[in-house]
């Protein structure tokens, strides 16, 4: 199943969101504050990442735009957990957002349409390179040999560059 990492403060909001998670079976991890979350993140990159935004050490903006940053991170679906701060969070344009308190209805729809999201794309990818695949030794029979091509050419330009007294 996949892994849900849940970036929370509040004790109590953290461990419920955790048990309704693994009651459907969902992997669930819980970060008490967006510093934790961080390095959760990076060390086992999850699935997905729910976020509350006001937190200490670091708020869910910030835990967004770092992990973002990252090129192993920067594609986990992430949605925002909010009872204020719902503007900034659409300006953020981050995967989805949730406003505090909500259903445990609303977070598993959120979470089922964001890992569908992941895995359309995922499988976009993969017919993607697949095409490519197909076309390029099609279109380029030569393209096989380029890189010993390309050697000798470099190897003979090196040499014609050498001044001889």
């Amino acid at each position: 199943m996949p892994k849900i990492l849940v970036i929370e403060d509040n004790n109590l909001i953290r461990e419920t969101v955790l048990e309704l998670l693994e009651s459907r079976g969902f992997e669930a991890v819980g970060a008490e504050n967006g510093q934790v979350g961080i390095e959760l993140a990076i060390a086992q990159i999850p699935d997905l990442i729910l976020s509350d935004v006001m937190m200490p050490e670091l708020n869910g903006f910030e835990v967004f735009a770092i992990l973002r940053s990252y090129p192993a991170t920067a594609s986990i679906p992430f949605i925002f957990m909010t009872a204020s701060e719902m503007e900034k969070a659409i300006e953020l344009k981050a995967d989805g957002y949730l406003k505090k308190p909500c259903s445990a209805t609303e977070m598993f729809r959120a979470i089922a349409t964001q890992l569908e999201n992941r895995k359309l794309a995922t499988q976009n990818i993969k017919n993607y390179r697949t095409i490519l695949r197909h076309k390029i030794p099609a279109s380029a029979p030569g393209i096989k040999n380029l890189g010993w091509r390309l050697r000798r050419f470099a190897r003979n330009d090196a040499h014609s560059n050498v001044i001889h007294t």
